[in-house]
């Protein structure tokens, strides 16, 4: 068994992802419902802790990201220091990010098929328009770019949703830290020509590098490569790249085409906004395949990666709590201000540490919440159901004909006191015991 570490209101498993900035874990936390929740924690490296630029940098992802509400934005739920650490506590996407799913598929020598591509990139355009268009408390724009989209940036999760995240250098009016002109922030290999010129950008620079991760789900490979980055700023900023019918024969030509007008040198010959671009890839997706659906893309997801999915599940399975949890959840380094006021973080450390009307209507796992890993069900009263007794692999419904079991005698031993959480117990298989059939037995025997 691994004891999973403390920090703030979470309880971090394994690590996710690695950088030279930051590390991301999986981390358990619970509701005010005393309900068990994952969520990712991005760790801040220590020897970042004392540069106060890129502390505001993480600063302004999280305010920009807490105030986007869409489907296919990670939520971000708070920047936070406890026990001397810095973290980013996120919505967890049980998924892979497209770059993991573009090296599988480098491996495979195969494409993302077409129906796919259109569907990720319709869903990740959905995501940026509804950032291009936020406004803020009082109506007003925030004028958010992210000028990060790339597919290590957008995450598929095993049920087919599309994610977009890390909002880490987007530029808003809600961001303090201001990029000095001709300063180049990104991935350049996704960038938009006047990104890498370090020019003034707008929205539309999104949708160039949204134009740059369609192409490479189609091809496999980038639009722009170069052995050296100024060989690469150079192919980028000029905008030229082999067609993709030269290196993945066979895709409709529709959405070529919408993959050439993304990557449109010129910004007034490119798609004005990401909601154009998407409603070119959704009516293209309906002429494809009509019968399309983000269960299709969940499918291909799972089958891409059945073995790493079980390995997953079982390491899990592994880790406890510690013994001592603490009620230390940190400080929330977000600030407030006239325009701005961040939403209170739906989690505690452990089930009992709250009541469950500490978050009440606001709730952030109500009905019409869009929280990936802890999906709403119908809830169903357990003890109404019919008792079924299986015999010989067949059913037989007992809810009409048998009454319900004597209870269990009174003992006069006071029960001892159980754990309020116990992993043991959740693990452990569900059972039917026939109380009358062990008593005819224990006669027998006797």
């Amino acid at each position: 068994m691994r004891r999973a570490q403390q920090l703030g209101r979470y309880h971090l498993l394994d690590r996710i992802a690695f950088g030279g900035m930051a590390e991301i874990y999986r981390a358990k936390t619970f509701d005010a419902h005393g309900q068990p929740h994952l969520v990712a924690v991005k760790r801040v490296l220590a020897h970042l802790a004392e540069d106060d630029d890129f502390i505001q940098m993480l600063v302004d992802e999280a305010k920009i990201a807490s105030v986007l509400r869409h489907q296919c934005i990670a939520r971000v739920y708070e920047f936070a220091r406890a026990h001397g650490e810095y973290f980013i506590a996120m919505e967890h996407v049980d998924g892979k990010d497209m770059r993991t799913v573009l090296e599988r598929c480098r491996t495979k020598k195969k494409p993302i098929p077409p129906e796919h591509a259109a569907y990720i990139a319709a869903e990740v355009g959905a995501a940026l328009h509804a950032a291009h268009s936020a406004v803020d408390s009082r109506g007003k724009p925030l004028r958010i770019i992210h000028r990060d989209v790339s597919p290590s940036n957008i995450i598929c999760s095993y049920a087919g949703e599309v994610k977009l995240c890390d909002f880490g250098i987007a530029k808003a009016t809600l961001s303090r830290v201001q990029t000095k002109t001709g300063v180049i922030k990104g991935k350049v290999k996704y960038m938009s020509p006047e990104q890498a010129l370090g020019r003034k950008l707008d929205h539309r620079s999104d949708v160039f590098s949204l134009g740059s991760c369609l192409y490479e789900m189609l091809t496999r490979i980038p639009p722009f490569t170069a052995t050296n980055e100024m060989d690469l700023l150079i192919k980028v900023r000029d905008a030229k790249y082999r067609p993709i019918g030269e290196l993945q024969p066979g895709i409709p030509p529709e959405l070529e085409a919408i993959t050439d007008k993304c990557l449109t040198r010129s910004r007034a010959n490119r798609y004005q906004t990401a909601a154009e671009a998407e409603g070119d890839l959704r009516a293209f997706l309906r002429k494809f395949m009509p019968n399309y659906s983000r269960s299709h893309l969940g499918r291909f997801i799972r089958k891409m990666f059945a073995q790493e999915i079980e390995r997953e599940l079982r390491m899990l399975e592994e880790f406890v709590m510690t013994d001592e949890v603490s009620d230390d959840v940190g400080e929330n380094l977000i600030p407030r201000d006239e325009d701005f006021d961040p939403p209170e973080v739906p989690f505690q450390p452990k089930p009992t540490s709250v009541s469950v009307a500490a978050i009440g209507a606001s709730d952030d796992f109500s009905s019409d919440s869009n929280f990936t890993t802890m999906p709403k069900v119908e809830q169903q009263d357990i003890h109404a159901q019919p008792t079924l007794i299986l015999e010989n692999g067949r059913a037989r419904n007992l809810a009409k004909k048998s009454a319900p079991p004597p209870p269990p005698p009174k003992s006069t031993k006071r029960p001892a006191a159980q754990p309020i959480y116990d992993e043991g117990v959740h693990s452990a298989p569900t059972m039917i015991i026939d109380i009358n059939r062990m008593r005819q037995r224990q006669r027998r025997g006797g």
